[in-house]
């Protein structure tokens, strides 16, 4: 695995990760969650890679090693358009390094399905396909939601942490062993997020990096249409974050309806984090199969 950085069109250092492999068939950005970063994707890159599979990964802003640029969760210079720009600059690396021949895939996990939504409706154009895991929002909501959180901005909150808004409902998993049990049944995985240093209640997102996400997310919707690659959409059914379902079900009618090619799949049982699930190799292999199925890029 390599590490490297790129100063982003705004001034940002962004810090990513590749996982290289010769003669890949494909290349497979991954876009993290909140409160967390690009190197908890590790064992996914290294199967992808044995699949035959190059991965790149950054660092959102706020997040990881690019926090020390922006300021943990703070989003920094450019607002909520420069996370969907920082992935578009990191295709343009993929596709540097690997040759324009090789075709591109998406994934997205909880915050980063929501940039890579985002991203796919503004620049899918020549993507293999795109995948979007742990859905945490109903995207109609998304304007309404900024709306809101305004009122904190307008309250002198922008840079205060946001943690409480972000906590889930643990009720359907008592007892509970930490407050974090809603992200995998696996209690190791769990308790790894926790001794994790860039992750969990010590890197909150604040209110202003959660309203520039959201109001860059909510015009975003509007244009689904403009989907040309195809888009697999998965979740736990025992995700709190996605609403048990709703949000990740919700999601894939509406691409549907605007005509995307999409696939929806349900783990049944699984919580927020399925790569880390007790089932995620499972998780992995469903991945990787529709990865495969996939081979070419989009039509532009």
């Amino acid at each position: 695995m390599d590490e490297a950085r790129f100063v982003d069109e705004y001034g940002v250092e962004i810090s990513t990760r590749c996982w290289p492999v010769e003669g890949a068939r494909g290349v497979v950005l991954i876009a993290h969650g909140a409160s967390e970063h690009s190197g908890r994707y590790d064992r996914f890159a290294r199967a992808l890679n044995a699949a035959g599979f190059a991965a790149y990964a950054l660092d959102h802003r706020g997040h990881g090693v690019t926090g020390a640029s922006t300021g943990p969760g703070l989003m920094g210079t450019g607002g909520g358009a420069a996370v969907i720009d920082d992935i578009h600059e990191l295709r343009a690396i993929a596709t540097a390094r690997f040759g324009r021949d090789v075709p591109v895939h998406l994934f997205g996990h909880s915050m980063g399905s929501l940039i890579a939504f985002g991203y796919l409706c503004s620049h899918a154009a020549g993507l293999a396909s795109g995948v979007l895991c742990g859905v945490p929002a109903n995207i109609d909501e998304t304007a309404s939601l900024a709306e809101l959180l305004r009122g904190f901005a307008d309250a002198g909150m922008r840079d205060d942490p946001a943690g409480d808004l972000l906590r889930n409902d643990q009720t359907p998993f008592e007892p509970v062993r930490t407050p974090f049990d809603w992200l995998s049944r696996d209690s190791d995985e769990v308790d790894r997020y926790l001794a994790d240093p860039y992750c969990g209640d010590g890197n909150p997102l604040t209110y202003g990096y959660l309203i520039d996400l959201l109001e860059t997310i909510a015009p975003a919707a509007e244009h689904m249409s403009t989907i040309t690659c195809p888009v697999l959409v998965i979740a736990g059914d025992q995700d709190p974050a996605g609403a048990m379902g709703a949000h990740p079900t919700d999601l894939a009618d509406r691409l549907v309806n605007a005509g995307v090619d999409t696939q929806l799949t349900m783990y049944p049982g699984a919580r927020h984090e399925i790569l880390n699930e007790t089932n995620r190799d499972e998780v992995t292999a469903d991945i990787i199969a529709w990865l495969q199925s996939h081979p070419s890029t989009a039509v532009h």
